[in-house]
Parts: structure tokens; sequence; C-alpha cells
């Protein structure tokens, strides 16, 4: 496919050489055009001719394909409250929890004092007062506080002094071997025996202290004082006997007998009461409670299946947004030859034959200059050429690459479709949801109505047995009241040998009680006798060890003083363990002092405790003897205490009722403002879709920036290569207009008939322009 030749026969005026005056000019001008080609004039552009995305095109692209994957937190936020309330867990349970401890908390029950008051009618405090045989009692009390001070003696004892003492005998320091080898050497010291001798002084005063304290707890009026503790008065015998013989009234059992009365229309009141709770109603109400939509599960399945699954136009859209068909057009290089065709058919029928004429009347057919400029034509088409496959190569690019970006707006609008459709769903699913709640609420409101009327029936039941039950209790307390009577009118026959009684044991329990204060008064006085004595030894007895104590204090500074130097090397451990000796033996010397501490406090807590029941057993007869006075008041304090008490249950039980409505009336709130949250959740869960929209809307204004920098920039690349190509052109433009001018000058012209060759370089040109397009391909 080198240079082919074919011949052809054309008729022309052709001039056989220039005028004498052009010559120069065309040699020059063929020279200028040689070294014009062999410089490669004119070259093509060297630098790129397409346009970088600008740093904001790029950094649009990046946060857009950033937001594209990472997604929406809204969106999910979104999807979490709108399963919330699909669930039922968006909803607060403290309504719910506020109903049911309602239904199960009102359960009216019988009056709690009727079994008390029934027990008084029948005579549960008829019985007497045992007063007798409590002062009888009370003449071999017993002080308690000899058994806790016994109790305390048991618990006296040194076991904390005694392991004490064991862990300082059984210790071991860790310096010991050393301390031995120091203490070999140091007791050369004069002092040592002085000191040692004296750590044995003893207090001349400790003996007589010892002895004083042994016998100041001895007091020879205790004997006498214990002696009168049994005193007994001997008119209290003939005392008791009256007051036996004056409890016996023939009429105290008839009243007895009347005080059962029971009313006959009760167990009906009763019976009635106990039903009148049951509303039939209720059940049915309370089976339409869990009433459940029947469209709700097919609009959560249809939700569901909106949220998974996306619109399918999106994938057939994705290819085209991610690039697959930029340079992959399979017409294109049939669209560019067709295209180019018009330059072959330009260059075969007006350019070939117009330098073909040209030359020929130049006299140059087939000469070099010929070829030259045949070559040159060539070379021009073929650029032209390639700069027409260029340009539609460039333009199938932009246009793919506008395809390209429509593809991802539409695949966003798509997102954004479907993201409307399911949050559409999840609305219709939120409304329907609402409406199954509207009729569970309706008929918790028709349970709490029938409870409530159910419950307005018992108490009105409850009032009537009530009322019943107190008509009956007046009947009894008025047999009661007959028995009190007949009771205060025998107490009053007998009153006297009673009192009798009374007086005569009183004044035996006083002389007891006096004997027992006089023996209680000179015990505590020999008592702190002994303690003094006690402190008095003690004090010698310190003061004797503290000598002791200073005596032993000097042999340790004598010795300390010889065993400085040679001490050093155990001294660290022998310090340490020393330490932890130490604080073990004094943690055992506290116990021990608290376990003698503890013992002194149990004494004087044994005694204080039989002074105190002492007392107590003297102010307890002096009440008893009242208390047989007063026992028919206090019987009637009781009952009137028991019929307030039965009046206050019934207000309690109405203040629960009460309480109910306003515990009722605050779950209603909670439900309603529960609602209102939820319904406020669920409209900030549908603006999501259009909060989510507005996240491109930074990334789609900086890519507007970005494009229009690129336009700019395009501006000046192109206004780049249009100097380029007027710099590389402008030899070859003065060229041709210098060969215009010089065949303005006219020639020889002769005419006739030729054949004439005609040189085609197809290969130069086939290589040209796919040289052109390659390069082109390859910017």
């Amino acid at each position: 496919m080198g240079t082919q030749t074919r011949t052809e026969t054309v008729t022309s005026n052709q001039k056989t050489e220039p005028w004498s005056g052009a010559q120069p000019y065309y040699a020059d001008l063929y020279a200028s055009a040689e070294a014009a080609r062999k410089n490669g004039n004119p070259a093509p552009y060297p630098n790129s001719t397409v346009i970088d995305w600008s740093k904001p095109t790029q950094d649009a692209y990046t946060n857009m394909e950033a937001i594209a994957r990472n997604g929406s937190p809204l969106i999910g936020q979104a999807g979490g409250t709108a399963s919330n309330v699909m669930t039922g867990s968006a909803y607060d349970g403290t309504p719910k929890n506020t109903y049911e401890n309602l239904q199960q908390g009102l359960n009216p029950s019988a009056n709690p004092y009727s079994g008390m008051v029934n027990a008084v009618a029948n005579g549960a405090l008829a019985n007497g007062f045992g007063g007798t045989g409590a002062l009888a009692a009370g003449s071999q009390w017993n002080n308690p506080g000899v058994a806790a001070t016994a109790g305390a003696a048991t618990t006296i004892n040194n076991n904390a002094g005694n392991a004490l003492m064991q862990n300082g005998l059984t210790g071991t320091n860790a310096g010991m071997g050393l301390a031995q080898q120091a203490a070999q050497t140091a007791s050369s010291n004069p002092a040592l025996t002085g000191y040692q001798s004296a750590s044995g002084y003893t207090n001349a005063a400790g003996g007589s202290a010892g002895t004083l304290a042994g016998m100041a707890g001895f007091n020879p009026a205790v004997f006498g004082f214990g002696a009168q503790t049994g005193y007994t008065n001997s008119g209290l015998g003939l005392a008791q006997n009256a007051a036996t013989q004056a409890s016996n009234n023939p009429a105290l059992s008839a009243f007895q007998n009347a005080s059962g009365y029971t009313n006959g229309s009760l167990d009906q009141a009763r019976g009635l009461a106990g039903t009148a709770g049951n509303n039939p109603a209720l059940a049915g109400f309370q089976g339409a409670t869990g009433y459940n939509n029947s469209a709700l599960p097919a609009q959560q399945a249809f939700a569901s299946y909106l949220a998974n699954n996306g619109n399918p136009a999106g994938s057939m859209l994705q290819s085209t947004a991610n690039g697959d068909y930029l340079n992959s057009n399979p017409y294109i290089d049939q669209a560019i030859k067709n295209s180019n065709q018009t330059f072959v058919d330009q260059f075969n029928n007006q350019v070939a034959p117009g330098v073909d004429s040209a030359m020929s009347k130049a006299g140059r057919l087939g000469s070099g200059a010929y070829a030259s400029l045949r070559n040159t034509a060539e070379e021009a088409t073929a650029k032209a050429m390639a700069t027409n496959s260029g340009n539609m190569m460039y333009n199938n690019y932009n246009s793919e690459r506008t395809n390209q970006l429509n593809a991802q707006n539409a695949i966003g609008n798509l997102y954004q479709q479907n993201v409307g459709n399911v949050q559409n769903a999840l609305n219709s699913l939120s409304s329907t949801d609402q409406a199954q709640q509207a009729q569970r609420l309706a008929a918790l409101t028709g349970l709490s109505s029938t409870s409530d009327a159910a419950t307005k029936n018992a108490l009105a039941a409850n009032q009537n047995a009530a009322n019943i039950d107190s008509n009956q209790q007046a009947q009894r307390l008025a047999a009661i009241t007959g028995i009190g009577n007949t009771s205060d009118a025998i107490a009053k026959n007998s009153i006297a040998a009673s009192q009798n009684v009374a007086n005569i044991d009183n004044s035996q329990q006083a002389q007891r009680l006096a004997a027992l204060t006089g023996l209680g008064n000179f015990s505590d006085s020999a008592t702190k006798n002994a303690i003094a004595a006690n402190q008095n030894w003690a004090n010698i007895d310190n003061t004797q060890q503290s000598q002791r104590l200073n005596a032993l204090a000097g042999v340790a500074g004598t010795a300390d003083s010889i065993a400085k130097n040679q001490i050093s090397a155990s001294q660290n451990i022998a310090n340490i363990d020393a330490q932890q000796q130490t604080t073990n033996n004094n943690a055992l010397l506290n116990a021990g002092n608290l376990g003698n501490s503890a013992s002194t406090l149990w004494l004087n807590a044994a005694n204080q405790l039989g002074n105190q029941a002492v007392a107590q057993q003297s102010s307890n007869l002096g009440y008893l003897n009242q208390l047989s006075d007063l026992y028919k008041y206090d019987t009637t304090n009781r009952i009137g205490a028991m019929n307030t008490g039965a009046n206050l249950a019934n207000q309690d039980f109405a203040n629960q009722i009460s309480n109910a409505g306003l515990q009722l009336n605050s779950a209603n709130g909670q439900t309603a403002m529960n609602n209102n949250q939820v319904a406020q959740q669920l409209q900030a869960a549908g603006m999501a879709g259009s909060l989510r929209a507005n996240d491109y809307a930074d990334s789609q204004a900086l890519l507007g920036v970005g494009q229009a920098q690129q336009a700019r920039e395009g501006a000046f690349l192109q206004d780049d290569i249009n100097k380029w190509n007027a710099e590389q052109n402008a030899v070859w433009t003065g060229l041709i207009n210098q060969a215009n001018i010089l065949n303005g000058g006219g020639f020889n012209n002769t005419s006739g008939t030729q054949t004439k060759p005609i040189y085609t370089n197809n290969m130069a040109q086939a290589t040209g322009a796919i040289g052109s397009i390659a390069g082109l391909m390859a910017k």
C-alpha cells in the first residue's frame, strides 16, 4: 500500500516554466516548504486537550458518593421510629400498668373490724379482768436483773488478753537472729543491772489498797433489807375470799345470751353484696381490648417489601451512571468513517485534481515538488479527518458523560421516590395501627365504665350489708351494755371487799418495796465503795507499773545505746515485723479492753434493769388496781374504737375508689401524651426523606462551582490551542499566500492532450488518520 500510480488522459493548458522574475521566488518557496515539512510543521498541540475535573467538582462527587454509600442516619432513625410504633415499643407501658393495677387492686372485701366486733359481742371481753391473778403473780415476782447479772458475769473473760499474751510469746521477728547477736555484744552496760533491779519496784500501798477493795463491797444492812422483802399482810387472804364471792350475779348469764343476737336479713345482704360486682358485659369488653386490625399485617409486609426492594429501574440506570458506556459506542467507528468520507471525496474530487491541474500548468506534473504538494495535501486531508474523528469522539464522550450524570440524577430521583413510597406505606401502617389502638382504647373505656358500674353496685350492696350488720351490732351492743350495767351493779356491791383486798395488798407491797428500796440503796452504796476502793487499788497499781515501765524503759534505752551500731543490718526487717506484731498486740489488747468495758456495761445494765423492773412492778400493781375500776369504760372505749375502725376502713375503701379514679385520669392523660409524642415522632420521621435530599444540596452547589471553573479553564485551553495552531500554520499560510502571488504573474501556456501519472500515497493517508485518532484517544 505504498505510493500507487495511475494514468489518465487530460487536456490542459500546460505552462512550460515560470517567467524569469518569479523563478527565484518559486525556488525559495519550495525550499521553505521543504524545510517546514522537515521541521514537522504544523505540529499537533503538544498538551492534553481534555479539561480535568476541578477540585470543587472532585470534592462534590466525592461528597455525593460518600453520602450515597454511607446513607443518612435520619432514614434509619425514621425506620426505627416507624418500627417502634408498629411493634408497640414506642408506647410507654405506664398507662397499661395503671389500668391493670386498677383492675386487680379494686377487690372489695369484708370490713376487717366485723370479726373483732363479733368477738366482743360474743363475750370476748366479758370474761372478767384478771387483776387478782396479776397481783398474786406480782407477789412472786423475780427481778430479771439477777439473771441478767449472772449472764453478764459469764461473758466476763480476758480471751483477747490471753491471745495477746500468746501472740507475744509465739511471735517471731524476722530480724531476731541478728538482734540476738547484737544483744549478746550489747549486754556489758553496767547500768543495765541497776535498771533491771528497779523494774521489780513494788508500791508499798498496793497491799492495803487490795485489802480495802475486798472489804468495800460488803454492807451488813443488805441482809436486813433482804429479809424484809418477803413480808405478808395477814388480812390479805380474807379480803381475797370476799372479792371472789362478790362476782356472782344471776342476771349476768341472761345478758350474755342476748349479746349473740343475729339479724335474719344479714346473710341475704351478704350474698347480694357478693354478686353485685358481676357485670356480664365486663368479659365482652375485656375481650375487645385485644382487638387486632386485619389489614395491619398486610401493611407491615408491604412497608417491609418497599423498604427492602428498590426501584427496578435503578439497576438499568446504574450501568450508565457507572460510566460503562463511555468510549464503547458500537456505532462511533462507522459514524466517523461516514463523516470522513466527505473529506476523502473532497480530496479526490477537488483537492487532488486542483493540485494536478496547478502542477500541470506549471509543467511540474510528476516532479518531486508535485509529489511533495500531493503528500502535503494528503496529510492535510488526513489531519482534517483525524480532527473530525477526534471531535466526534469528544462529542460522543461528552454526550455519554451527560447521559451518565442524567442517570445519576435519575437514580437519585428513583431513590427519593422509593423513600416516599416507603414513607407513605409507613404512614398508612401508622394510621391503621392508631385506628387499632383507638379500638382498644374504646374497649378499655367501655371496660372501665362497666367495671365502675359493677363496683358501684357492689359498693351499694356492701353498704346495705354494712347497715344491716350495724343494726345487728347495735342490738348486740345493747345486750353488752346490759351486761356491763349488771356487772357494774355487782361490782358496786362487792367493791368494798375488793378495795379492802387492794388496800391490804398495797400496804404489804409497799412494805416489800420499801425493804427492796433500802436493800438497793445500801447495795448501791456498798458497790460504789467497792468501786472506789478498786479504783484506788488500780491507781496505786498503775503507779507501781509506771515505775516498773520507767525502769524497763531505762534498761531498753541503755541497751539501745549499746546496740545502735550493730542493729542497722537487721533493723529494717525487725521494724517491719515488729510493727506488724505491735499492731496485732494492740488490736488484741483493744479487744480485751473492749471486752472488759462490755462486761462492765452489761453489769451496769443488769443493775439498772433490776431497778427499773422494781419500779415497773410497783407501777404495774397500781395500774392493775385502777384497771379493775376502769374495766367497763375500757370495754366501751374498745367497742367505740372498733366502730371507728370500721368507719375508717369504709372511708379508706372510699378513698381507694377516689384514688383509683385519679390514677385512671392520670393514665388517660399519659396515654394521650404518649399518642401525641408518637405522632410527633412519626411526623419527624416523615421529614427524613426531604432532609435526606438536603444532604446533596451543598454538593450540587459545589458541583456547579466546579463546572463553572472547568468551563473557564476550557476556554483558556481552547485559546491556547487556537494560538498554537495559528503559530504552527503561520509558515504554511505565508507560503500559500506567496504561491498565490507568484501564480498571479502568469506563465506560458500550451494547449494539448497528454497522459500524466497521478500519485496516490494511500499508506500515508491511512497512517496519518490512524495516528491522529490514536493520539486523540490516548489524550
